[in-house]
């Protein structure tokens, strides 16, 4: 796979042995057999800009999940150095409404408060789960600021604000201002979709595959106050204040005594008393369903990558990774390190198992598009409709309380999604038209028939 980077020394390197950098290569050769069993795809670990270990698929882009906001403050960051954007501007300055107009309220909302995942605006949104659409609030509920909700609407609408603010848009941003300087190998850009569900709003959930050597660098920066390979990318002044608690919860809430979120980044305090050593450092990460996790631990210079392969329905739960860092940071012996000898990153496996590959999806030709078109039953309560929006497809499920997905035409003529688990084989008549529909979903298939 061609990487974005262009500079060569921009290469990851290992130290030579774990012991040479102060690790015990037993306890994290038990770490590793951890993730093994646990069902991790790939495991990076990083200290002081050096690869301390590297397991799995390293190399494969897999869903980043939620991890896809911190991207965003990262490309932010990036742009704001050389063009200082005004976060105190407002959603309504900026032009920024949905399907619901926005009340006057509403529209006071700054692009930080969207950051902060307080912009008080509960409007529904696309790629947010079932779960947390059952915890919003209700429209109105609070004032812009004054409550924490993980809220999708204002992640989404982040990335319009970005595009107004700046006359480009959040991804080709981030390939020019942080894929291509950091040396990213593995990143292509059509390795981001535009989740759309044009019933719940206007705004796309913009989303990343990346790998966890390429993410690795993304974080890197961050520890390196900004800086790579000599160059400022971001300002130190810009991570303080992403990353600093702009909302600390409270005991018993959402996640805990001390638990904080930031701008577009979760952060932990340090509690020496509690015994971990994972709890012992102040961190910083980057998080998302399923396993997917990047966590930073700046008083040490370590980060962690953590990505499951969700492609394969294979995440993992939180506790099971905290679990893991917790193995791997038993690994680690306080004070050791500097000065070791790297060489080549050496891979080491977790399972026999590969990736799902990536697929090459197309958009729907307009005269397959009108053939599709319709609603299709497997029975009298369990269907999918197929609609056309701005000329693309999407597939609203009948019977089934899962969100709208837009279709992409495979090689192989199915309908599917780059991140829905969810395979459509439409079955032409003998004169071409379109009456029944293979869906296979969640490796089941069944056979729909056309009811209009």
């Amino acid at each position: 796979m061609v990487g974005t980077g262009t500079v060569e020394a921009q290469e990851w390197r290992q130290y030579e042995t774990p012991e040479a950098a102060g690790w015990s290569s037993d306890k994290l050769e038990s770490a590793r057999q951890f993730a093994a069993e646990s069902g991790s795809a790939a495991v990076f670990v990083v200290e002081r800009g050096n690869v301390v270990a590297a397991w799995g698929h390293v190399d494969h882009p897999f869903k980043a999940a939620s991890i896809r906001k911190s991207i965003y403050d990262v490309t932010f960051g990036a742009v704001s150095l050389k063009k200082k954007l005004d976060l105190s501007m407002t959603v309504g300055a900026l032009g920024l409404d949905d399907l619901e107009s926005l009340t006057e309220t509403e529209k006071r909302a700054t692009v930080e408060q969207l950051m902060e995942a307080r912009s008080g605006v509960y409007h529904p949104a696309a790629y947010e789960t079932r779960s947390n659409a059952d915890r919003r609030p209700e429209r109105g509920a609070h004032d812009p600021g004054k409550f924490w909700y993980y809220n999708n609407w204002d992640f989404n609408v982040v990335t319009a604000a970005f595009s107004k603010m700046t006359g480009s848009e959040i991804d080709s941003a981030f390939e020019k201002e942080i894929a291509k300087p950091l040396g990213l190998e593995d990143y292509q850009s059509d390795h981001v979709f535009r989740w759309l569900e044009p019933r719940s709003s206007k705004y796309p959930a913009v989303t990343y595959r990346i790998s966890a050597r390429d993410l690795a660098r993304v974080g890197q920066l961050y520890l390196n106050k900004g800086k790579w390979a000599g160059q400022q990318i971001v300002s130190e002044e810009w991570i303080r204040e992403s990353t600093r608690a702009h909302t600390v919860f409270e005991e018993d809430s959402y996640r805990g005594e001390g638990n904080g979120y930031g701008r577009l980044w979760w952060v932990w305090p340090a509690n020496r008393e509690s015994g971990s050593k994972f709890q012992s450092y102040h961190r910083i990460a980057a998080r998302g369903a399923g396993g997917q996790v990047m966590i930073l631990f700046p008083e040490i210079d370590l980060l962690v990558v953590h990505l499951a392969d969700t492609d394969s329905g294979n995440g993992i739960q939180d506790s099971v990774g905290a679990e893991l860092v917790e193995k791997i940071l038993a690994a680690r012996n306080e004070g050791a390190g500097a000065g070791a000898n790297t060489g080549p990153v050496r891979v080491e496996p977790l399972s026999d198992k590969k990736p799902v590959p990536l697929k090459s999806l197309k958009a729907i030709p307009a005269k397959l598009l009108k053939k599709v078109v319709g609603t299709y039953m497997v029975n009298e309560s369990i269907g999918m409709e197929f609609y056309a929006y701005e000329n693309r497809l999407f597939a609203r499920p009948l019977g089934i309380r899962l969100p709208d997905a837009e279709m992409l035409a495979d090689t192989d003529g199915t309908l599917t999604s780059p991140l829905a688990e969810v395979v459509f084989k439409p079955v032409p008549d003998s004169d071409g038209a379109i009456n029944e529909m293979k869906m296979t979903f969640a490796g089941r298939t069944s056979v729909a028939k056309r009811s209009r």
